[in-house]
């Protein structure tokens, strides 16, 4: 191996040598580990931390095999892999890589597709860095100084919202009773009214996005949740024109989860997915279960003496896919989908999908969106099935 980098020595494909041998020593160079594959499977490039982070031995070349070079640690191999069927990456990770004699470390990573010069995928591509257990009590220290000063901003600022939309809702109420005989200047007044109410709703919701979630977990059964969402939604945006189908590939144990928040991110996404179809169509959802490509995703939290990790092992995910036959969403708007505050719906707070999010990423699980415009969009639940006691 070259001591930067090991990558292709073929033709650097329109690349002066000396402009060649600049970007493969800036990828050797880096501080961080770097490690590419193909469609294939196939590695392209590995640099020197890569080598000494993961202890494997230094490829004498590219295109092994990923889970031959990776033999040590499958399941970082399993996760390159399966990037390329995910259309939203999560932005940030962590996984546990064994070292045998119970050694172990914390690698924190980020994926990211690489695309040809006509958009086209060409491999994946994970960036890493082995995290200490002092680095990262130090980042999440300094992570929740800074959110608590964000919520303390937050529930200030809805305070100060909130006095004078009050004030302008009750002088409504009163300019309402005085102008009983003047209804078109009453519908103005109900307008007003509304708007009101939709911009408390809208602090509320925030104020739920901002407040650090907290969960309530207890062995549940999921297929009992999945339910009691369905109902709830179509209860609120049933149509006779929509039929629902529900697919269950296996009856899954209870596992651990917080029941209420994990009812209200499926009930979300049911709500969406009725109101996407409108009048009629069809809401799919199907239940299956899969292997963990990695355990503990997520938030990190490190095993050790006196840590109550539930999700330090797990071995299968728990695989909820809610598909509609609506309109489908724009590329344009598929990269937003899980921004706070982003929504395409004329009275929507753009919080729901944000928090489900939320909700999903605390129970360390994934969520994931596909879609294409005129052929409906398919939600994509991944809930670690950890089906200990917490305590036990």
């Amino acid at each position: 191996m070259s001591e930067h980098a090991t990558i292709p020595e073929a033709d650097p494909q329109g690349f002066s040598r000396d402009e060649y041998e600049f970007l493969k020593g800036l990828v050797g160079g880096m501080r961080c580990g770097v490690l590419t594959v193909n469609r294939t499977g196939r590695l392209m490039l590995i640099n020197e931390p890569a080598v000494q982070i993961l202890e494997i031995p230094a490829p004498s070349g590219s295109g092994l095999p990923i889970a031959a070079a990776l033999g040590r640690h499958p399941q970082l191999a399993r996760l390159l892999l399966d990037s390329f069927q995910m259309s939203s990456l999560p932005n940030r990770a962590e996984i546990d890589l064994e070292f045998g004699a119970g050694r172990r470390k914390t690698v924190g990573l980020t994926l990211s597709m690489v695309p040809d010069q006509v958009g086209e995928i060409r491999g994946a591509a994970v960036f890493f860095k082995d995290l200490t257990y002092v680095e990262h009590k130090e980042e999440k220290e300094r992570l929740k100084d800074r959110l608590a000063a964000l919520g303390q901003m937050a529930a200030n600022l809805a305070h100060e919202i909130r006095n004078p939309l009050a004030s302008i809702e009750v002088t409504c109420t009163l300019l309402k009773r005085r102008l009983t005989e003047r209804p078109a200047d009453v519908d103005l007044l109900e307008k007003i009214v509304a708007e009101v109410r939709r911009l408390n709703r809208t602090i509320t919701s925030s104020l739920e996005f901002a407040r650090p979630l907290e969960l309530n977990l207890s062995s549940q059964n999921l297929h009992a949740v999945l339910d009691e969402a369905v109902t709830v939604a179509l209860g609120r945006r049933g149509k006779l024109g929509i039929s629902v189908e529900t697919s269950c590939h296996s009856m899954l144990p209870p596992f651990l989860m917080d029941r209420e928040q994990l009812r209200h991110v499926f009930e979300n996404l049911f709500l969406n997915a009725l109101e996407a179809m409108g009048d009629e169509g069809r809401l799919t959802i199907d239940v299956s279960s899969a292997t963990a490509p990695v355990s503990a995703m997520t938030p990190y939290e490190p095993n050790g003496p006196g840590t109550t990790d539930p999700w330090s092992s797990f071995e299968e995910f728990a695989v909820v896919q809610v598909s509609d036959t609506g309109p489908g969403i724009s590329a344009e708007n598929m990269e937003k989908m899980f921004y706070p505050f982003f929504t395409t719906k004329k009275h929507g707070s753009g919080v729901g999908l944000s928090m489900a999010r939320k909700v999903v990423d605390r129970h360390r699980g994934l969520m994931d969106v596909e879609s294409e415009p005129g052929k409906g969009a398919v939600f994509t639940v991944r809930l670690p099935m950890v089906v200990n006691n917490p305590e036990g």
